[in-house]
C-alpha cells in the first residue's frame, strides 16, 4: 500500500514558518501547502488535492483544518487519516462575518499591519505567551510577508465557508484532533463535538497553548502526532 503523503495546510495568515522541526519530524514526508490567491475554501481543498496523486494525510491548522474538512468532502476517497488542529467545522460566525468586510476595506486602505496587531494577534496566544516577543513578531512577519491580496483571498473564503459539522461523523479514518486549553477562537469544546460525532477520533487539549499550537508547544505536538501515527 502506498503510504499517504502528509500535506501541511497553514492557518490564516501563516507561512510555513507554522511548522516547527518537530513536528516535521514527526511526519516524515510532509509537503507544505501554500494557501495565498484562493477565495474560497473548496478551491483551497482543490489546489491541497492536486498537489500529489494518490492518498494524503490533511494536517489542518485553524483554516487549515477547514480546508482539510472540505478535502475529505470533495474526495473522501483520497483520505488516509486526518490531523485537525485549533479548527471549526462551522460555518462562520455571524459576528465574525460581519467584521470580515470592514476588515478586508481596512486591508486595502492599507492597514495590514494594525489589524493583524490589534485585532488578530491579541486573541491567539495563552496567557502564558502573550509576552513572548519572538513569537508576537513571527505572527506579524508571517502577516506581512503574505500580504493584503492573501488577507482579503483568505478573509473571505473564511467568510462565506460552508457548514461542515457533518463531515467528522462521514470519516470512515482515523482522526486525530488537538487544541490549545486556551484557545479562544476555536475552544475546546468545539473540538470534543467534532471527536464526538467521529468513528474513530483521538482528541487531545493541550495545556499552555492557546489557538497557535503548533508554535505554542510543539514538543507536546509533535509527540502526540508520533504516538497517533504508531498507532
Amino acid at each position: 500500500m502506498t503510504a499517504p503523503v502528509p500535506l501541511l495546510l497553514p492557518g490564516n495568515m501563516c507561512d510555513s514558518r507554522l511548522w516547527t522541526q518537530a513536528v516535521r519530524d514527526a511526519l516524515p514526508g510532509a509537503r507544505d501547502i501554500a494557501l495565498r490567491t484562493e477565495t474560497t475554501i473548496d478551491a483551497m481543498a482543490r489546489k491541497a488535492l492536486a498537489e500529489t496523486d494518490g492518498p494524503v494525510l490533511p494536517v489542518g491548522f485553524s483554516m487549515g483544518g477547514i480546508v482539510a474538512l472540505a478535502m475529505a468532502r470533495l474526495a473522501p476517497e483520497r483520505i488516509a487519516a486526518m490531523i485537525l488542529l485549533d479548527t471549526n467545522a462551522s460555518a462562520d460566525l455571524p459576528e465574525r462575518a460581519a467584521v470580515r468586510p470592514r476588515q478586508q476595506a481596512a486591508v486595502r486602505g492599507g492597514d495590514l499591519e494594525r489589524i493583524v496587531v490589534e485585532e488578530l494577534k491579541p486573541n491567539y496566544l495563552a496567557a502564558v505567551h502573550r509576552g513572548n516577543r519572538a513569537l508576537l513578531d513571527l505572527l506579524r512577519d508571517m502577516a506581512m510577508g503574505l500580504g493584503d491580496d492573501c488577507f482579503v483571498a483568505q478573509s473571505e473564503a473564511l467568510r462565506t465557508r460552508p457548514d461542515q459539522r457533518a463531515v467528522p461523523g462521514q470519516l470512515a479514518v482515523p482522526l486525530l484532533l488537538a487544541c490549545g486549553a486556551e484557545d479562544r477562537l476555536c475552544p475546546p469544546e468545539w473540538h470534543r463535538a467534532m471527536a464526538d460525532c467521529a468513528h474513530d477520533a483521538t482528541l487531545h487539549v493541550i495545556e499552555g497553548s492557546g489557538h497557535m499550537l503548533p508554535l505554542e508547544q510543539p514538543e507536546a505536538l509533535a509527540a502526540i502526532i508520533t504516538a497517533w501515527r504508531d498507532r
